[in-house]
């Protein structure tokens, strides 16, 4: 199981611009467009609350995450801190959230990409959609250089059509659409928090790009706050604007964000928010999607959980070309099937199947910062931040018991996409069992990490090891 053989391929291209660009592509990204009236739909005007509900256990997941990777940044980190707590439960959750941005969050992202893109051109929504899946495809086989660079560019283009609807929104806000907050009760504003989780969730996954990027430590410690912290700040902008410029109860089901700006916005104004807002939002999230998918496969598949095609990385472009293909096919079958599934409303749950993994994968590496101090004591004492064992694990608690709460009305209030959310952990469930010989292994090595001598964690990067207190690097002897 040697992890580096196809890591080695990888190159440090990302900077610290590169990677606030890809936290916030994966923050505000087609989501936005396609759930934000939905999520009204539910909460009513308190859509704002609902957003700065939504985001509190990400901004604490901050700590955690940032903790980890002032030690460790590693390629595909969210499997890998997971890990640390269970081999087993890592596997099952990384599958799980595979299988869910699969065929949820990238079909999602394309299907809202063909309906904006069909407000300003008479074209075909779900070929669309392919055509935009299959353009990013090809982008990341070549390189994760090329990745960030085109991240940059579209970010700004984003940030500034996102500042277009709120300056030109907020002078039609009206007071008096704010009367009645909760209109629909208190489990319908939890259950839009949960729709709204992926909000400020997805640009935490950007940690899946430590070995990529330079100076790690340094690098993911200022990007990951600034990221996430300029996606509330808009969000919460945003949100207001739009319950305020209409009463929320007025406006159909499936109702995109896009409804909402031509209530204040015409010709080019409106034009440039759809292609620098809504079109460059879901452009961004399915570029940096497929780079950090592609890069859990080739972690997994080195580690002999999955076929090892999966993880085999091109010489020439340093990407694992396999993997990518596997994941674009999965990705097209998804767009093209659910829709014709009569009693799973697609738009309904593409969102739900997003944000259900990406609850369940940050709560199980929020596990690991919870017993992060205690397991491995040497690495901790070399973590930037500055908190306490006892501080940290009250931190991961509070998150676990926001993120259940959020989790239990989400699953309540989605009907039966909650039940294929269920299956699928399940069957994930099911295949960690029949490797359970390989996890066993793994669980072994993990061991040496741990007690009064221990050795490196055998996936850390070479230049990371041996700098904790305690730590002996055998391979370097």
């Amino acid at each position: 199981m040697a992890t580096e053989n196809a890591e080695q391929h990888l190159r440090q291209n990302v900077s610290f611009l590169g990677l606030l660009a890809m936290c916030v592509g994966l923050n505000i990204g087609g989501a936005l467009f396609a759930l934000t009236a939905m999520a009204a739909g539910l909460s009513g005007p308190s859509l704002p609350i609902a957003m700065m509900i939504s985001a509190i256990p990400v901004l604490l997941a901050v700590v955690p995450y940032v903790t980890l990777t002032s030690v460790m940044p590693t390629t595909s980190a969210t499997y890998r801190y997971s890990q640390l707590f269970s081999p087993s439960v890592a596997i099952v959750s990384l599958l799980t959230l595979l299988v869910c941005m699969l065929i949820g969050g990238q079909p999602l992202y394309a299907m809202a990409f063909g309906k904006y893109l069909e407000a300003l051109l008479p074209v075909d929504p779900a070929w669309t959609g392919i055509g935009v899946l299959t353009l990013f495809y090809l982008i990341n086989l070549v390189g994760v250089k090329l990745t960030a660079r085109i991240q940059t560019v579209l970010f700004f283009l984003l940030l500034s059509a996102l500042i277009l609807y709120i300056v030109l929104g907020l002078p039609s806000v009206k007071a008096e659409n704010f009367s009645d907050l909760l209109p629909n009760g208190v489990g319908k504003f939890l259950a839009a928090s949960g729709l709204l989780y992926t909000f400020c969730a997805g640009g935490i996954f950007v940690i899946d790009l430590g070995g990529e990027v330079m100076r790690a430590k340094k690098t993911f410690a200022r990007a990951l706050p600034s990221g996430i912290g300029i996606a509330v700040v808009i969000y919460a902008l945003i949100g207001a604007v739009t319950v305020g410029v209409v009463d929320v109860s007025t406006l159909p089901d499936r109702t995109s964000l896009i409804e909402v700006a031509k209530r204040f916005m015409s010709g080019p104004a409106l034009a440039y928010f759809i292609i620098g807002g809504a079109l460059v939002a879901c452009a961004t999230t399915i570029n940096i999607v497929f780079t950090i998918i592609s890069r859990g496969l080739l972690v997994v598949s080195a580690e002999g959980l999955l076929p090892e095609f999966l993880g085999r990385v091109n010489s020439r472009f340093g990407t694992p070309h396999w993997g990518l293909t596997t994941a674009y096919l999965v990705c097209v079958a998804a767009l093209v099937i659910i829709p014709t599934i009569k009693f799973l409303p697609p738009l309904m749950f593409f969102g739900s199947m997003l944000n259900l993994g990406l609850i369940f994968s940050i709560s199980v590496v929020t596990l690991c910062g919870f017993v992060f101090p205690k397991r491995h004591p040497e690495l901790f004492e070399k973590a930037s931040m500055p908190f306490s064992g006892r501080s940290l694990k009250r931190i991961c608690g509070t998150i676990l018991l926001l993120n259940t709460l959020i989790f239990g009305f989400f699953m309540v209030a989605i009907g039966k996409a909650a039940l294929v959310f269920l299956g699928i952990v399940l069957a994930s469930s099911l295949y960690a069992v029949s490797r359970s010989r390989a996890l066993a292994e793994i669980k072994e090595r993990l061991a040496l990490s741990r007690g009064p001598n221990p050795e490196p964690i055998f996936w850390m990067r070479k230049e990371e090891r041996g700098q904790g207190s305690g730590i002996r690097d055998q391979e370097g002897e």
